[in-house]
């Protein structure tokens, strides 16, 4: 669906006659859409897409956990470049790109779990919207069975078995060519048993990247004034910092 923004209209005239209606502002006449687009998209979109001004980039951060061979986060970021056509070397070495929702942009960073959790908390409290992804092969029922054991023991350091990330997702890295190890329906009951997403990517091509992130920066625009990277967000992000270091201790 698309929403429209409306201006709020004027109380009245003192005249008999309705006074005439004051030109649309651009914000007020343009459609944003609620979908999250990848800014190449944007970019060769044949019109333009309108942008709300004079507001910051929100930050979305990708946490990636893999299994042993698996993709890892640096990765991940280059099968959504390789998904998009749009190269995959980064200058910057920041490993972020931008999506496009709701007429706002969203700036995602791809990142490893810290080394040292214990004495990250700083680094964990600096973070908006924070989203885990965990990768395994799925022509390995080892590296299955890998990721399965991260996830549980994850849980099992919550109290009540939420992970604190705002989405979780499972995500088997899959050419389609022949059975995967453990089925993907397998893997996918396990996924939502947990309160996890299930997707497939392939490893080749990076298909299936771009939606799953956009899904997940779709997320980010329904939460906009949650954590937000000022004073008042800092307890909520503080109490999610401590969280984040119990689940990711070795």
């Amino acid at each position: 669906m698309f929403r429209k923004l409306r201006g709020i209209g004027s109380r009245g005239s003192r005249s008999s006659e309705p006074a005439p209606s004051a030109p649309a502002t651009t914000a007020e006449s343009e459609i944003f859409n609620p979908r999250a687009i990848y800014i190449s998209d944007v970019r060769r979109s044949p019109t333009k897409l309108p942008r709300k001004p004079g507001i910051k980039a929100q930050s979305v951060s990708i946490m990636v956990k893999n299994a042993k061979g698996a993709t890892n986060s640096v990765d991940l970021y280059r099968l959504l470049q390789r998904e998009k056509d749009v190269g995959e070397f980064d200058p910057t070495g920041d490993y972020e790109t931008d999506y496009l929702c709701d007429g706002y942009i969203y700036t995602v960073s791809f990142i490893a779990p810290p080394s040292d959790p214990g004495s990250s908390l700083g680094y964990l409290c600096l973070m908006q919207h924070v989203y885990l992804v965990l990768t395994y092969d799925a022509s390995s029922s080892e590296s299955w069975d890998e990721i399965a054991a991260v996830c549980d023991r994850m849980r099992s350091r919550c109290e009540d078995g939420a992970l604190p990330f705002h989405a979780t997702i499972i995500a088997a890295m899959d050419e389609g060519e022949g059975e995967a190890a453990v089925s993907h329906a397998e893997a996918e009951a396990f996924a939502s048993q947990r309160g996890c997403r299930f997707v497939k990517f392939s490893p080749a091509t990076g298909r299936g990247t771009c939606d799953a992130i956009g899904s997940l920066v779709e997320l980010a625009n329904r939460a906009r004034d949650q954590y937000t990277l000022d004073k008042a967000g800092y307890a909520q992000r503080y109490k999610r910092g401590k969280a984040f270091q119990a689940v990711l201790s070795s």
